[in-house]
């Protein structure tokens, strides 16, 4: 919902705000997701495994919500003390204070609310009616408020805004079935923090490897490039999260029976379905170029063909990560693919970099690098499928 609400509105924040101001929208919450990555921890993946595990038990679910609760709320202290410095020493955001403060607030949306509760115990239905609340309700915010190229800070304080609101609502709601906030000991705390460090390092990984790409084009092209990668990302975010929740969404049934045969059988419909939105994309990604960025944005569209095959790497290297590796208990290959990706997309980056410098070279090593996770994943799933 969120990346179809951004699809829908940004036609208009493009025009209105310019390519320049949305540009350092886009290159200020790339930096601010970086603290959102360390306020997650990674606890997402494996605490939706034991929600899952302990869906009928009121106790264990109080518990396990409680422990992620505090644990997030001492990482929330944590980034906040990181990134004062962080502010401090680099002029873009030191210059654009308030800006960077107002996104900043985005990242108490996952603290809380717990979006693995809900889809662990296989409750959607209302998590998906309130963030469908919550996007929608930014449309006419946006439309009524965000008149001019002076109004960006408007803009952020609308989907910071509404999106912590919402986050209240959601965490509020679990309160109400149930759950309660128990105390619990910090040797339970760390427990958690240990199963997480796998996923944490993988989510940074992840994000290192793809925000980095958008500061690397804001440092050498300008702001401008960046929109241009933005609307790129735009034009294949929606189906790349729409086939991305598939997994999400066959986890907490396939985790308590993950056969190979299961496994195997969603990997051949995941190949399909992948390659055919790749083909819809290539037909209709100019014309959503032309739409929502108007002529001096179409530049975006190879761009978008190019990252188009990520779609089709991230979905299968996924199957692989969460219904092989997770599903499993092999936690360390989540943290090591990762890794493995981040690494080889630097490198392929640098070396795109100096042979041919543009925003091609930057999307041609994102791909190749998520191309190379599903590697790691075949090789090593192999002994693991297996057993």
């Amino acid at each position: 919902m969120s990346a179809l609400v951004g699809f829908l509105i940004y036609p208009y924040i493009i025009r209105t705000l310019g390519a320049e101001q949305y540009g350092l929208y886009a290159f200020l919450l790339a930096i601010a997701l970086y603290f959102q990555d360390l306020i997650d921890f990674g606890f997402d993946s494996p605490c939706t495994k034991r929600a899952a595990i302990s869906a009928g038990d009121k106790d264990e679910l109080s518990r396990t919500v409680s422990v992620v609760f505090y644990c997030k709320l001492v990482l929330i202290f944590l980034s906040l003390c990181i990134a004062l410095p962080v502010v401090i020493l680099i002029p873009v955001l030191r210059e654009n204070l308030w800006l960077f403060a107002i996104i900043f607030v985005q990242n108490l949306y996952k603290t809380f609310y717990p979006q693995w509760y809900y889809l662990g115990t296989k409750n959607m239905k209302f998590s998906s009616i309130l963030q469908a609340v919550i996007r929608i309700s930014q449309i006419p915010l946006t439309l009524i408020l965000v008149r001019t190229e002076a109004d960006l800070i408007v803009y952020s304080a609308i989907i910071s805004g509404t999106m912590l609101a919402g986050s209240f609502v959601g965490g509020a709601n679990v309160l109400m079935h149930g759950v309660k906030l128990v105390k619990v000991s910090p040797v339970y705390m760390l427990e958690y923090f240990r199963e997480a460090t796998p996923f944490f390092v993988t989510t940074i990984s992840g994000r290192v490897k793809e925000k980095t790409l958008t500061s690397i084009i804001g440092a050498f092209f300008g702001m401008r490039d960046v929109a241009i990668y933005d609307l790129a990302n735009k034009i294949i975010q929606i189906p790349k999260l729409l086939l991305n929740s598939i997994n999400a969404a066959l986890f907490p049934e396939v985790v308590t029976n993950p056969t190979p045969q299961r496994v195997a059988k969603i990997l051949k419909y995941e190949r399909l379905i992948a390659l055919g939105t790749i083909l819809f994309i290539v037909l209709l990604g100019y014309p959503a170029a032309l739409v929502l960025g108007g002529r001096d944005m179409v530049q975006a569209y190879p761009v978008a063909l190019i990252l188009s095959f990520t779609i089709y790497f991230s979905l299968i290297a996924g199957a692989y990560l969460q219904f092989v590796f997770v599903a499993r208990g092999a936690y360390r290959h989540v943290a090591l693919n990762q890794l493995f990706a981040l690494i080889s997309c630097l490198c392929l980056c640098a070396i795109g970099m100096w042979i041919y410098p543009s925003v091609w070279s930057v999307a041609l090593s994102l791909s190749l690098s998520t191309a190379g996770e599903v590697l790691y994943c075949r090789f090593f799933s192999k002994s693991l499928i297996k057993e």
